[in-house]
């Protein structure tokens, strides 16, 4: 693990090399990072700083005098350099302050509320809906924690089934366990979903393959022991509190097909839907599906489908300052909940000109989505967002950056049994039992981070003719491997990332 991290750090700490830039933006009086940055080059490759200040920036051919670097972000002042000049791993930008009254002289002194109104206004005025070519990079991540994780047993006619089984089962499930997935590749169409074309062209998953194969383990020794206490034709009785279900032995035994067996229609109908979808499209579709999901929930019906703005009566609204990014005036307005149905807390940033949304941030102030009922709970705590928009040389305004956070817990708390009978058997229909206490209570948590790097004009023509191919199949890493991206603009790891490795 110490190898590991030395050779993260040596890696991080070479901020040039070659044709690549890494470095991490701060602020030159309080040394923080600063987040999502804008980082802008004169050879057509752009990039944005990841959550830590960090981003790294390659170019094909070798750096000249002419080569640039134009960095950006909301509230500090703009930095203009040569790129071969850039000699260090720590970039500094000094916060740019601009009072509003002093500068708001044009404007009739509209108020918050008449300036968020106004950026709902003329939305395809102001976005470019229109079908385009974006080059993309999405990494995925996913955490989770057990709290709790046992099964009482309180009476089980199978042996093998007793409290010891259960107890070292469940030992064998790590505690811990987290995954991220990067993909990148070229995003086709508009903002709907159903005009959506995805060309994947570099992915990985950082995955414990070990902890796979040890899920795989769990389900083969309960599967091991059905198969051998259960008879032919029998089925299971699952009952919890006044939830009662009726599953047949093969559907918790999976069995090699038999072509002389007569399948039954459900059988037959699962079969067709999984051919329908093979495996190897698995991780296309949901790349596929995720960046559907993505652009389609931000603008619906010609406006801005985020909370605060169609609901912004459940929200108080402060102008707190006016500020440039690059060279667009900008209003900085804070809102709050004045309403239980306000849910959020946060900051948006509108241009001062077109009042088009520019960039958005914000979390929740209370829990989302709980319930508790039955013994099954559900809480969504954690809920924070960042949109950041930018006009990529053109006329109107696209997704740059996104990214979401989302923490919640779930819990199970309830008596069950499971009955197995059989009437195919003389005697009674009940076979066996297993009655007892499932407790369950895991922490998760689900980060997903998109950058698109450009935007360009894509004709119907051009959208129609292109042709997808769905198979693709992402490499697996147990740890982090700084090569894999080598030759890629990526946004860069964050410390999370480099730090993985499977226990």
């Amino acid at each position: 693990m110490k190898t590991y991290l030395y050779i993260g750090f040596f890696w991080w700490s070479t901020f040039l090399l070659g044709q690549e830039i890494r470095v991490t933006l701060v602020d030159s009086l309080t040394k923080d990072p600063i987040p999502y940055a804008t980082v802008l080059s004169n050879f057509n490759e752009n990039t944005i700083a990841n959550e830590e200040g960090a981003f790294r920036l390659i170019k094909s051919t070798p750096f000249t005098l002419q080569d640039s670097l134009f960095i950006s972000c909301m509230g500090y002042k703009n930095r203009n350099l040569r790129a071969d000049l850039v000699q260090d791993s720590l970039l500094y930008l000094a916060p740019k302050e601009i009072e509003l009254n002093a500068v708001i002289l044009t404007q009739n002194k509209l108020t918050a509320e008449e300036i968020i109104k106004k950026a709902q206004e003329n939305i395809a005025a102001k976005y470019n809906l229109d079908l385009s070519e974006k080059t993309f990079f999405m990494r995925e991540s996913f955490y989770q924690k057990y709290l709790k994780r046992e099964m009482k047993v309180k009476r089980s006619s199978i042996k093998e089934f007793n409290q010891q089984f259960w107890d070292s089962l469940f030992k064998t499930i790590p505690v811990e366990d987290a995954w991220h997935t990067e993909s990148y590749g070229k995003l086709y169409g508009d903002w709907s979903k159903e005009n959506q074309k995805l060309r994947l062209d570099r992915a990985v998953e950082l995955a414990d393959t070990l902890n796979e194969k040890g899920y795989d383990q769990i389900e083969n020794k309960i599967t091991s022991v059905l198969d051998q206490q259960v008879k032919e034709n029998s089925y299971f009785k699952f009952k919890s509190g006044i939830f009662s279900t009726k599953v047949d032995r093969g559907e918790v035994i999976e069995k090699p097909k038999d072509s002389t067996q007569v399948a039954s229609t459900e059988a037959v109908e699962k079969e067709e839907e999984e051919d329908e979808f093979p495996p190897e499209e698995a991780f296309y579709r949901g790349r596929n599906n995720r960046l559907k999901n993505i652009f389609s929930s931000i603008v619906k019906k010609n406006k801005l489908d985020l909370s605060v703005l169609t609901k912004s009566k459940y929200y108080a609204f402060d102008l707190m300052n006016f500020t440039y990014l690059e060279d667009t005036p900008v209003y900085q307005i804070a809102f709050r909940p004045n309403h239980k149905k306000g849910k959020y807390t946060g900051t948006l940033y509108i241009d001062a000109d077109s009042f088009a949304l520019l960039q958005i941030e914000y979390k929740n102030n209370a829990a989302l989505n709980s319930f508790s009922l039955f013994g099954l709970s559900f809480e969504l705590y954690h809920n924070a967002v960042q949109l950041k928009f930018n006009k990529f040389g053109n006329d109107k305004y696209n997704l740059q950056y996104l990214t979401t956070d989302n923490a919640y817990t779930t819990g199970i708390d309830r008596p069950f049994k499971v009955v197995e009978k059989n009437k195919f058997v003389r005697g009674r229909r009940k076979q066996n039992e297993l009655k007892g206490e499932v407790h369950f209570n895991l922490d998760q948590r689900s980060q997903i981070t998109l950058v698109i790097f450009d935007e360009t004009p894509l004709s119907e023509k051009c959208f129609t003719d292109l042709k997808e191919n769905k198979t693709f199949t992402p490499e697996k890493r147990n740890a982090y491997d700084p090569s894999f991206w080598e030759g890629y603009n990526i946004l860069a790891p964050n410390a999370s990332v480099k730090a993985y490795i499977a226990n």
